[in-house]
């Protein structure tokens, strides 16, 4: 089994891009990410890679994904096993019904201790948020990843391991419906139209728990540019 801390500070002080779900997504040209290093969640990958369907993707220099539910894990593992290697999955202590399991897979994805917290094992705290920021810049490598509601926010952790200094978040502005453009899937799995205005809350205590140690989170918006959060 491998670890993300295997990888940590491999992009040591270049900017790292977090990628949401959201529709705001649907705004970028698909030479937007071509010269970053971009870290997806859940399918977001679905619009960065190439399956002979046809349509025009995103491109990056380096791309990573982040996932928590096994349904996507499952899918990669089956279409794709080749990019298991650029995955995160996070790794609960004990199997937990309907999560990805180390066991489950072969030995290329990186794995992320997920630390239970509150409700449904996904409410992080503010305080929960500073001792994981804590933790990871510390260089130990037992530390546990947290989250209020949403992956974007172990995302961000792992942006921190890999090295950012500064992390720019797109496509997570807390808007209703999801990206359907570049071939994402989103539009044939999740019609949905979720809001969770609590996610940005969270992603603000993230960025101000790491803060004291030279990260800069920032959000960024195809029509304004940077934006603080």
């Amino acid at each position: 089994m491998r670890f993300i801390e295997d990888l940590r500070d491999i992009h040591t002080g270049e900017d790292i891009w977090v990628l949401g779900a959201g529709p705001s997504m649907d705004e970028y040209p698909t030479d937007f990410f071509e010269d970053k290093i971009c870290i997806g969640v859940n399918w977001v990958f679905s619009a960065f890679m190439d399956m002979g369907e046809g349509v025009e993707k995103f491109s990056s220099r380096a791309f990573y994904s982040v996932h928590e539910h096994r349904s996507v894990p499952d899918w990669i593992a089956k279409h794709n096993p080749k990019f298991l290697k650029q995955c995160f999955f996070l790794l609960p202590p004990s199997r937990r019904p309907g999560m990805a399991w180390w066991r489950d897979y072969n030995p290329d994805p990186y794995y992320m201790r997920w630390g239970l917290r509150g409700k449904a094992a996904v409410s992080a705290t503010d305080q929960d948020f500073m001792d994981t920021a804590k933790c990871l810049v510390s260089d130990r490598i037992d530390c546990e990843y947290v989250c209020r509601g949403t992956t974007l926010h172990w995302a961000i952790q792992a942006a921190v391991v890999l090295g950012a200094t500064k992390i720019y978040i797109a496509g997570a502005l807390g808007l209703k419906g999801y990206m359907l453009s570049h071939g994402s899937y989103y539009r044939q799995i999740a019609p949905h139209k979720y809001e969770h205005p609590h996610w940005r809350e969270g992603t603000k205590s993230l960025a101000r728990a790491f803060k004291p140690y030279g990260v800069k989170i920032v959000e960024y918006r195809y029509d304004s540019g940077e934006q603080q959060l």
